[in-house]
This record gives structure tokens, C-alpha cells and sequence, in this order.
């Protein structure tokens, strides 16, 4: 996939779902369908990520490495522009106009060793999103912020509990 541009979570009620749009500088638009259980899963996988890097597991204790991390994600959404809305300019769309319901995702390292999330449907094509500690604070917090507004009783992952979620990761080429 290009380079990252925007990206979009909102929910919808008819579906009971939350759509993803990612847009990228090449002007295009993947949307897909994330449902509860999807959200459910994918959320404490995100905030492992974050609590497992070095410098935060060197931390001297639970609270240092809990303080780190909170005082990290507020430094991250506050440098997200969460303001400006979503350019629905005319944009190709690679997976076509109906959003994608995801059943899949991966999170890996590169052999550069940056961090990429694979988003995927049962069958057929998916995206790969690179992501920095700033981008996965910010995708954590929208999909905090619309499970709330969906009703959906998701409590945000906490890092005490992310810590102790089984490792998931595989290397992406």
C-alpha cells in the first residue's frame, strides 16, 4: 500500500459494525467492516505492541512502565489531527466500493523492523499498514472512542493486561 494519508473509523448502526476507511497519497480508499469480535481481538494485540517495546519494558516497574505508556499515548493523540474531516475526493478503490468485512489480521515486523498491521478477509485481498508508535496510539484511541459510541462495552485495553496476552506476531515480508 502508499504512503498512509487518512484514516477513518466510524460506526454503523444498520450493521452494527465499524467502518475503516484508509485513504492513501496516491488517492486511494480501502474501507472495510470491523465487527465486535474483530475489535475485541484486535485491540489488546495493539496495546501489547506498544508495552512490549525496550523502552518501556525497561522500566523498573509496573507503574513506571504504565505511567510511560499513558504519558506516550497522550503525547501521540495530542499530535494527531483528529479535526480535520475525512476527503471523500475522488479517490480509486482498489478493493472496490463495498467495504470489506476483515476476519484476518497479523501484527509484525518487518525485517527493517517497522511494525505492520495486515488487515484481511476470508478470502481475497487485504492491506498492509505500516505503523509508528504515533499511528498506533491513534488507531487504538478511534477504535476506543467508536466502540464507545457503538455501545459496544469494550473497555479500552489496559497495559497490565496487554502484558500478559499471549505474543502474536509473524514477520511480513
Amino acid at each position: 500500500m502508499a504512503q498512509l494519508d487518512q484514516m477513518q473509523i466510524s460506526f454503523v448502526g444498520g450493521e452494527d459494525r465499524m467502518m475503516l476507511r484508509v485513504s492513501t497519497g496516491a488517492s486511494e480508499e480501502f474501507r472495510f467492516w470491523l465487527t465486535r469480535r474483530f475489535v475485541k481481538l484486535l485491540r489488546p494485540q495493539l496495546e501489547q505492541h506498544l508495552v512490549r517495546q525496550p523502552h518501556i519494558q525497561t522500566q523498573a516497574s509496573t507503574t513506571a512502565r504504565r505511567e510511560l505508556l499513558a504519558f506516550e499515548r497522550e503525547q501521540a493523540i495530542q499530535g494527531t489531527d483528529f479535526k480535520t474531516p475525512y476527503r471523500a475526493a475522488e479517490k480509486t478503490l482498489p478493493l472496490g466500493e463495498t467495504p470489506v468485512l476483515l476476519t484476518r489480521f497479523a501484527l509484525g515486523h518487518r525485517k527493517d523492523g517497522v511494525l505492520v498491521l495486515a488487515l484481511a478477509p476470508e478470502t481475497g485481498r487485504g492491506v498492509d499498514i505500516a505503523l509508528n508508535a504515533q499511528l498506533l496510539h491513534s488507531l487504538a484511541a478511534l477504535l476506543d472512542n467508536t466502540a464507545k459510541r457503538a455501545e459496544w462495552d469494550l473497555e479500552p485495553c489496559a497495559p497490565s493486561e496487554a502484558s500478559r496476552a499471549p505474543v502474536s506476531t509473524t514477520t511480513i515480508n
